[in-house]
């Protein structure tokens, strides 16, 4: 059964059963790649991040609160965007959110375009590509630091973790709403970056450090990181045209993923990317 009751004026909210379809719908999103994948739609969580999707430019299907929860302002943008707001009890929302503290406010959206379009096609730019990076977490601070370092959009192979599942959204603070993502079978990637016409950095421990690398500026860069445990694939690296390392001391044998990224994003890419650093 669904009930309906005024908030602050004029807002309309709907209170959902458990038992309500959109219910089952959620929690397929939250916890399967497949449905995210067929239906084209994924969750995001927290109401700053829901508000960014409302004024993000992409279609949100709905809107749901805990009970009691959702602010003025939330109330206003669902309002002002068309959107229906749906309050669901505490505990029924508790045991559905993803995350170990839920937040107060999430929303159903429909997915980016992941293909290799016109988005990424642009001279003298900077490209992060992720191979194989399983962690989601990792991933998630990825994009969010490519944005910050002024990337034209990051590129990831289909075996790198779900780019719209729950946690990378997250790690992402909102730049998932913003940031160019395209996603390629990996023996097609050498074939794709050669098409957007990239010098490709690709990571080794036996590469040159990094800070001696030489860059036309004028061309496009795309910069390989590769998984956790294996690095970059050996297939992938082959087609490189250049390969760098970050120097380290003392008996580090290697850093996280996503603070390689991110020391290369800015070491690599300062005279290339669009952005102001």
């Amino acid at each position: 059964s669904q009930r309906c009751r005024k908030r602050r004026g004029c807002r309309l909210i709907t209170e959902l059963s458990a038992r309500n379809p959109r219910v089952a719908d959620v929690r397929r999103l939250l916890r399967q790649k497949a449905q995210r994948r067929r239906s084209s739609r994924f969750v995001v969580e927290t109401p700053k991040l829901v508000l960014e999707s409302l004024e993000s430019g992409l279609n949100v299907d709905f809107v749901v609160s805990r009970a009691s929860a959702a602010s003025e302002e939330l109330e206003q943008a669902c309002s002002a965007h068309g959107v229906d707001l749906f309050s669901l009890d505490a505990d029924t929302y508790d045991k559905l959110a993803d995350a170990q503290t839920p937040q107060p406010a999430f929303a159903v959206v429909h997915a980016p375009s992941l293909d290799i379009d016109q988005r990424f096609d642009a001279s003298g730019s900077l490209y992060l590509v992720l191979v194989d990076v399983g962690d989601p977490g990792n991933v998630g601070t990825l994009i969010r630091t490519a944005e910050a370092a002024g990337c034209r959009g990051v590129i990831v192979t289909s075996t790198t973790a779900d780019v719209l599942s729950p946690k990378v959204v997250r790690s992402s603070a909102g730049s998932i709403l913003r940031m160019p993502i395209g996603e390629v079978d990996v023996r097609e990637l050498p074939s794709v970056l050669k098409r957007l016409g990239t010098i490709t950095v690709a990571t080794a421990m036996d590469g040159e450090p990094f800070t001696d690398l030489a860059l036309d500026v004028t061309q496009s860069v795309a910069i390989l990181l590769g998984s956790e445990a294996h690095g970059l694939d050996p297939m992938v690296a082959a087609h490189a045209d250049k390969t760098v390392a970050i120097p380290m001391h003392g008996k580090v044998e290697s850093l996280n993923v996503a603070v390689a990224g991110a020391i290369l994003l800015y070491g690599i890419g300062v005279d290339t990317c669009e952005g102001s650093l």
